[in-house]
């Protein structure tokens, strides 16, 4: 009966080992893990419709009312042409993609990514509809300016940043209206 003690040291070594285990794994085991999740890296969104794929899809434009120009790439990944139609408020652009190939809107000189004045100021969202074939999404796209440099060439039109306002310090703030 000498051994009775040995091997309940060794039965609480072994659960305390397992305990250890499920105690560090326990955190992280149902947790979800970030670089399994798709999105967007970079300014545009990452859709589906039908076998379309349309990746870093946004619309440049220098203000509401103004025109905006689509940004992005939409790829056709079946092996058949198919019709991309896009359509905001009430303007529409049609572009056909060939099989296996893709379409990138900012390579594009023509008016086939420019929608007419939008409604939506930079810095909102824009209901875009998109349908290939027999099947339709509407999506969020953002609308973005020239501020960042990598877009101001899409700017319909062009993009003149404005200045910044100089500040006021608050010496010159209390002088004013006053004669010296």
């Amino acid at each position: 009966m000498k051994s009775a003690p040995k091997n309940r040291v060794q039965q609480a070594a072994a659960a305390g080992a397992v305990l250890a285990v499920l105690g560090v794994t326990g955190c992280t085991a149902n947790n979800l893990q970030a670089t399994t999740i798709q999105y967007a890296a970079s300014d545009g969104i990452v859709k589906d419709v039908g076998p379309v794929e349309l990746r870093n899809i946004l619309v440049i434009s220098s203000e509401d009312g103004e025109p905006g120009r689509l940004l992005g790439t939409a790829i056709n990944t079946s092996d058949s042409p198919v019709q991309l139609t896009i359509e905001a408020e009430n303007e529409t652009a049609e572009i056909s993609i060939e099989a296996d190939e893709k379409w990138v809107f900012e390579d594009e000189v023509d008016d086939d990514g420019t929608l007419a004045g939008i409604a939506e100021i930079p810095g909102s969202l824009l209901d875009l509809t998109f349908t290939v074939e027999s099947e339709t999404a509407e999506f969020n796209v953002p609308v973005l300016d020239g501020t960042l440099e990598e877009y101001r060439e899409y700017v319909p039109g062009g993009f003149t940043p404005e200045p910044p306002e100089p500040a006021v310090t608050e010496e010159e703030g209390e002088g004013e209206g006053e004669e010296h």
